[in-house]
């Protein structure tokens, strides 16, 4: 039992590191279902010829893929590949902006070092009485709070299914409700598209920020 949770473990681990090397370089949700779908295809017409077909096998080679990518950032020869591969894209301007945030907000998702965002919160959005989910990112500038003459927090609204893409507003503070979820539940529920809720019943009590 022990060594079957540690072959879990170690899995699981691999296959986390795997969705951070992977998902910067371009959006996580359509690069895995394109190469989902691409691989079902390719793997379709070859069971077709041999005329054997196991359903799902193409989500089983995207995820051994990933978990592949994963073991080969925790190795040296793929750490190489991997610093490589970041460097080239850090010399164009725009590609080291796009990986550089896309790589944060990856990280804040599934990676260890969770410190990017500070709180999971609802803001009315796009119109009043419409609640969207978010996440604190840090106080306003003060120039911003100077200006809209109120104390302004900053918030990265997320698009559904893909969270690396999305809006950054500035509100104040009073405007703002922080939920009693945290920023992994809340991510959750936006990749999901509001599937995977965390005891909504019962923990998604609202306060002010």
């Amino acid at each position: 039992m022990a060594k079957d949770k540690t072959l879990f473990q170690l899995t699981r681990r691999y296959f986390l590191t795997g969705i951070v090397v992977i998902a910067p370089v371009g959006v996580t949700a359509y690069v895995l279902w394109w190469i989902f779908a691409n691989l079902d295809r390719i793997l379709g017409r070859l069971f077709n010829v041999i005329g054997i077909r196991i359903p799902g096998l193409g989500l089983v080679v995207l995820v051994a893929i990933v978990v592949a990518v994963g073991w080969a950032a925790h190795q040296a020869v793929g750490r190489e590949f991997i610093t490589l591969g970041r460097n080239w894209l850090k010399k164009f301007p725009l590609t080291r902006t796009i990986y550089s945030a896309a790589s944060q907000i990856v990280e804040q998702i599934v990676g260890e070092d969770r410190k990017f965002f500070k709180a999971c919160v609802l803001v009315e959005y796009p119109r009043p009485g419409c609640w969207a989910i978010g996440f604190l990112t840090s106080e306003a500038a003060e120039e911003i709070s100077d200006t809209v003459q109120a104390d302004s927090v900053s918030i990265f609204l997320p698009t559904t299914p893909n969270p690396t893409s999305g809006y950054i507003v500035f509100l104040p503070r009073t405007h703002v409700r922080r939920l009693d979820m945290s920023v992994e539940e809340g991510f959750k529920l936006v990749v999901s598209a509001g599937a995977v809720t965390p005891e909504l019943a019962q923990r998604l009590g609202a306060r002010d920020v």
